[in-house]
């Protein structure tokens, strides 16, 4: 905390007191209505925030730093203190300052985290904010997430070298570790970059972690939620909970299920798959601009975009379930009207799970209330609509429902319809709920009566027409007289304050009824206050049939979502089965296809491949032609049909893919010390290590970070590797600079060579973007060029190099390059044309004026 600060006074030594136990923190000490820092917490404070900072007297002693803030400020404050990488611990008033005898009680109430930060200023609403934990032992790891703003809570375990790839499917904001672990070369780590908070390491004890969480869910043992024997991540689980609980001060009664991270059933993906299909990134701008989830994202709910989310983590390889979503989708696609309804519907209904959150945190405003039971309330009506369909897939998720309507009632009987956004504000319970509230409420709203018929007293007994009674919230009630009058004003009268023009003055019986209607206010706030906690906690008791309410409110609008989507975009069905095969008829790209000008229109491609006849189809063509493009298309494709959507294509048949591996483009990873090169084998040696005879394979430009012919050899290696490899067989796609390896086509009987078709036009080429059988004839690398804008000196030196080893090839020798011209102008055609012109002149037959005459010309000629 850096010097010694003597406390001289009785709050510098209450704030020390608490500084003491949250050394690590930003400590926000509530003084009335500000949260003030002090010391060296000020100085961090002010800087980050953009607040002045001043002194404060400390008695005796030196004075003080100090910044603070108004207290209404704080969701705003908060986020901009954590974000900046700091823990922020809350220490409110614990006592009413009227009755505190001596200096006002205070505690802190909460530790603020990146991963528990959970103001609406902070949250991505179709995002979650997990924190996470994990407990490490020899080759394997436990981990657990939670996302204490809606209670969504996982655990799992996997060995050690997949860790990163599980921490990638919740991309935790924070990770709390077991003090000692060490985590700053951790692969992981490198990657995401979380905020690291460590703890004790006895918290991750089994028996400890095991009893924290049959305490919590009130259970005997974890059985029922199927991780009973995952005991590392137990041990993770268990810490994180007893961490958050710690730190939030508050029971998270919302996290009322534990959900086992199970691979069985799922697709893999891992983290280079995710980057390189610019699923939730663009690998160019970093942003969410450009990616697959932002042009398929058609959902109008936070939790249905948060579920969107979830499900392109983890896509199914479960054929029925798949069949199940597509089916409700198609159902939707086939009643438009219903469609149209219920997302409408969806359109104007809150966040359940969030405002479940806050509830059990103590932070929901009656509006947040108000607007979870008119959410609710539409349930009854969106089960009717989808029975009607008479759709057994429909009906099917209409059951999914669970009756609410005592919440509804509850919160309709006890709230106003259109409550203040905060309780503080008043006229927040409803007439007839509590019989003390209406009779101070009645004598309230007789007050102008009072203050009326007071006022009009007094002017006639003082003579004062123009006397007024009235009301701030510094000096409370008063009477104002004119100086004018002031010979008028009774002996009786106590002065409060001296204007300009005017005094101010208070009677007893002016004070007794301030007093009386001061009083009044705080026993309607205490009185709210209790009824509305009393509501709150009503719907705590339901917490469980909410939940549910709220999964499948978020399945609805996600189905409902995929079916406009198709409709928008003119997406079909696929046909789903466990074949090994691939089958897309007129494919289209679902990113590309949306980011195009509506001048220009996607040239859509088919693929048909299977394990048995044409495994491998390697893909040749030249730079820019849309290899890339086609692989990402054919993973995307996949992708979107294993999360149970429609897919952009005439028609779709796909086979079942347990796991889908990319390697495309060039990255390196600098951080840990990988090159280019060493990153492109890493994504090769998982590929070949992992893939099964139901994989998808993706390759794009195996080898071309090294010297050309060890890259050529190892493409060539791995080509037939993947070939020949017993029992592997996956399908694969492997777009190549290597023309070399279209000869495999004549050993290997499952590679099918295919090329992208370019157009050429003298030395112009035009990429047609359609893919078509065979190999391509040339790369056009030098045509590129050219297009890329390249000097025309470097265009024609290198098209005089190739066309030299294209002679030398053909002659079955090699020799170097012939040098190039000292004389530049000799390789650009301007140049060359006046070379010719000028050998054509004959300068001795020439009169002086001729030859005058015969420059002017050449100048005019080439523009001089």
């Amino acid at each position: 905390m850096g010097k010694t600060v003597v406390a001289n006074t009785p709050v510098m030594k209450q704030f020390l007191e608490v500084k003491s136990k949250y050394k690590d923190a930003l400590v926000l000490f509530r003084m009335g209505d500000f949260y003030e820092t002090f010391l060296e917490d000020a100085i961090i404070t002010s800087k980050i925030l953009g607040i002045v900072l001043t002194k404060r007297a400390n008695g005796k002693a030196a004075d003080v730093d100090l910044a603070g803030f108004p207290y209404h400020a704080l969701d705003t404050y908060l986020s901009k203190l954590v974000k900046a990488g700091h823990r922020v611990a809350i220490c409110e008033q614990v006592e009413d300052p009227k009755l505190a005898k001596g200096i006002v009680k205070r505690d802190v109430i909460e530790v603020v985290t990146p991963g528990t930060l959970t103001s609406d200023q902070t949250l991505n609403n179709k995002s979650n904010r997990y924190i996470g934990s994990i407990h490490s032992q020899k080759d394997h790891a436990g981990f657990a997430f939670l996302d204490s703003s809606t209670g969504e809570f996982h655990l799992g375990e996997c060995k050690i070298t997949q860790l990163k790839n599980s921490i990638l499917k919740f991309f935790p904001q924070e990770i709390i570790l077991a003090n000692g672990v060490v985590y700053s070369t951790s692969d992981w780590y490198l990657e995401f970059q979380p905020f690291i908070t460590h703890i004790d390491e006895w918290i991750y004890d089994h028996d400890t972690a095991y009893r924290e969480l049959i305490g919590h869910f009130g259970v005997k043992s974890l059985k029922g939620f199927g991780c009973d024997e995952m005991s590392s991540g137990i041990c993770a689980a268990g810490a994180l909970m007893n961490h958050i609980k710690s730190n939030l001060g508050s029971s998270l009664d919302h996290v009322s299920k534990l959900s086992p991270v199970i691979q069985d059933g799922f697709m893999g993906l891992d983290g280079f798959t995710i980057k390189n299909l610019e699923v939730f990134q663009s690998l160019s701008s970093q942003g969410t601009h450009g990616t697959l989830v932002d042009c398929i994202d058609s959902t109008h709910t936070a939790g249905g975009g948060r579920l969107l989310r979830r499900w392109l983590f983890h896509p199914l390889t479960d054929l029925r379930k798949l069949n199940s979503r597509l089916n409700m989708v198609e159902a939707f696609t086939e009643h438009l009207r219903v469609l149209k309804s219920i997302q409408n519907s969806l359109s104007h209904t809150s966040d359940i799970q969030r405002v479940l959150g806050k509830i059990n945190q103590g932070k929901a405003s009656p509006r947040d209330v108000v607007a979870l039971a008119a959410t609710l309330s539409k349930i009854p009506q969106w089960q009717t609509t989808l029975v009607a369909v008479k759709n057994r897939h429909l009906t099917k998720l209409s059951k999914s429902f669970t009756n609410t309507n005592h919440i509804v009632e509850k919160v309709s009987e006890s709230l106003n319809e259109t409550p203040p956004a905060q309780l503080s504000q008043g006229n927040v319970i409803c007439t007839g709920i509590d019989s003390e509230l209406d009779e101070i409420r009645t004598l309230l709203a007789t007050g102008k009566a009072w203050i009326d018929s007071f006022q009009n007293s007094m002017r006639k007994e003082l003579d004062i027409p123009k006397l007024k009674v009235g009301f701030n919230k510094v000096f409370g009630y008063f009477i104002e007289i004119t100086k004018v009058h002031q010979e008028k004003v009774p002996e009786s009268f106590i002065r409060k304050q001296t204007l300009v023009n005017s005094e101010r003055y208070i009677t007893e019986e002016l004070k007794e009824y301030e007093e009386k209607v001061l009083n009044a206010e705080e026993k309607i706030l205490a009185i709210e206050t209790r009824i509305f906690s009393e509501v709150c906690q009503f719907i705590l008791s339901s917490i469980t049939d909410i939940q549910t309410n709220a999964i499948a409110m978020n399945q609805l609008d996600l189905i409902a979502g995929f079916a406009a989507l198709a409709l928008k975009n003119n997406y079909v069905k696929p046909a789903l089965s466990n074949k090994p095969l691939l089958d897309i008829k007129r494919g289209r790209h679902p990113v590309v296809e949306q980011l195009l000008p509506a001048t220009e229109k996607f040239i859509p491609n088919d693929l048909s491949m299977n394990s048995q006849t044409n495994q491998i189809h390697l893909l040749t063509g030249p730079n820019m032609a849309g290899k890339s493009t086609y692989l990402r298309q054919v993973g995307l494709i996949t992708l979107m049909a294993q999360i149970g959507s429609f897919v952009p294509a005439k028609r779709a048949k796909i086979g079942i893919v347990d796991r889908l591996f990319t390697r495309v483009g060039a990255s390196d990873n600098l951080a840990g010390g990988e090159s280019t090169f060493l990153v492109e084998m890493n994504e090769a040696a998982n590929i070949l290590n992992n893939a099964t005879d139901r994989s998808l394979i993706l390759l794009d430009e195996i080898g071309r970070g090294t010297a050309t012919f060890d890259g050529l050899s190892l493409a060539w290696a791995i080509t037939e590797y993947l070939h020949n490899s017993e029992g592997l067989a996956a399908r694969t796609l492997f777009a190549t600079h290597y023309h070399e390896l279209t000869d495999l086509e004549t050993t290997l009987d499952r590679l099918e060579n295919h090329h992208v078709e370019v157009k050429e036009f003298g030395d112009t080429i035009v990429f047609l973007r359609s893919v078509a059988k065979g190999p391509g004839d040339k790369s056009y690398g030098i045509h590129v060029a050219k297009m890329a804008g390249l000097p025309n000196t470097v265009i024609h030196r290198a098209s005089e190099i190739l066309n030299h080893h294209i002679e030398q090839s053909a002659k079955g020798g090699t020799s170097a390059p012939p040098e190039t011209s000292n004389q530049l102008t000799f390789f650009q055609e301007q140049e060359l044309k006046l070379r010719k012109r000028l050998n054509e002149i004959d300068v001795n037959s020439m009169t002086p004026l001729e030859a005058l005459r015969s420059l002017d010309e050449l100048k005019k000629e080439h523009g001089l």
